[in-house]
């Protein structure tokens, strides 16, 4: 069965760990998959999907291009490998992917919501556009997936979906001494350190500034505390003059994309995420599996409380009192094993519910 998956890119990202979680695990001998993308640089997991026996499709930005170009375009990538499934995760712009794959004559045309997007600047120009994009969606899809209910309800405004988790392998995240040691050591840490870990791509909803501001109050009363940020984007520069400027550089660690994000979690004391917004993090699965205790903004949806691990904070509290809630926190790992594997977040599982809507 030939899949053609839409996403803007194959880069490490919470959506792009998702896919390549599902990608490694499926029976590739049953499913064959092609990666349709909107850029036409090199992407970090492009090596892997080929030595893994998948393809790369790449086409014009649409935002680069008119919706006339960009029908075109889709219609001629999806007919070239006349796939049996489409599956689309590009938010609002699935509308026209699944307009191009119905007039293709795909099957199956599937829309997946990853994020409870949120906005105060919607222009009519915006309003209206995405007014269409809802109109195409409904018209086109055949399915409509998302990873929370607030995703769900944020594109698609009814709750005509169904949920697939955010499904992870979960022994790759369980907690591990040897690799904190190893991990601590080979980024020099000192054993009375005490690491805030993040992991999120440099954008304005993983709210970074905001960790900075908490930094910048925590070294005030406890110099030992040092925060790690993994990920990369488009506002990496800004957060590290940032944290020049605050005269942070001795206690804030920038490590760049990771691909051993299931070692690098044992190094860390606790893990910090206050998001604008968010979907269904896979990277607090992650955290949640690893039995990191956690503090992360309450606009995140409480459907990512599996265990113990998490506590929800409000945005509003301001940094010094999530730096006083972090100073408070208990550092050891909480036993989450049992818990995680009694819920629905494992690959197998996500897997699982993914073929019945392939195979239907």
């Amino acid at each position: 069965m030939k899949i053609l998956v839409v996403n803007n890119t194959m880069n490490i990202g919470g959506i792009e760990s998702f896919l390549m979680n599902v990608y490694r695990n499926i029976d590739r001998t049953k499913y064959e998959f092609t990666f349709l993308t909107y850029n036409d640089f090199t992407y970090d997991y492009e090596e892997e999907i080929i030595a893994l026996g998948g393809k790369i499709l790449r086409i014009t930005n649409p935002n680069k291009t008119t919706i006339r170009n960009h029908l075109k375009e889709l219609k001629s990538a999806i007919q070239s490998c006349s796939p049996d499934v489409i599956h689309c995760h590009t938010y609002f712009n699935s509308g026209y992917v699944l307009l191009a794959a119905r007039l293709s004559g795909v099957r199956v045309r599937i829309t997946h919501s990853h994020t409870a997007f949120a906005s105060t600047k919607i222009n009519f120009k915006k309003s209206l556009k995405w007014m269409i994009a809802r109109v195409l969606i409904k018209l086109n899809a055949t399915d409509k997936l998302a990873c929370s209910t607030e995703a769900g309800l944020a594109l698609y405004k009814n709750n005509d979906f169904k949920i697939i988790t955010n499904g992870i392998d979960l022994k790759k995240f369980y907690f591990k001494e040897e690799m904190r040691k190893k991990y601590r050591q080979e980024l020099k840490l000192r054993e009375e350190d005490i690491i805030v870990g993040h992991i999120g791509r440099f954008d304005t909803p993983k709210n970074h500034k905001f960790l900075v501001e908490i930094m910048s109050e925590l070294v005030k009363i406890d110099k030992r505390y040092k925060l790690i940020l993994v990920g990369s984007g488009n506002l990496q520069q800004e957060i590290e003059d940032l944290v020049k400027k605050e005269n942070l550089s001795d206690n804030v660690i920038f490590l760049g994309n990771r691909s051993d994000v299931f070692h690098l979690l044992n190094a860390f004391d606790v893990f910090v995420f206050p998001s604008i917004f968010e979907g269904l993090p896979v990277t607090l699965v992650e955290v949640q599996a690893n039995g990191l205790r956690s503090l992360i903004s309450s606009n995140i949806s409480k459907e990512i409380k599996l265990s113990e691990c998490i506590e929800f904070y409000s945005l509003e509290k301001g940094s010094k009192k999530w730096a006083q809630k972090i100073l408070n926190m208990e550092k050891q790992r909480i036993d989450t094993k049992k818990t995680l594997e009694k819920s629905s977040y494992s690959i197998e599982k996500t897997i699982e519910d993914l073929e019945k809507i392939y195979n239907k």
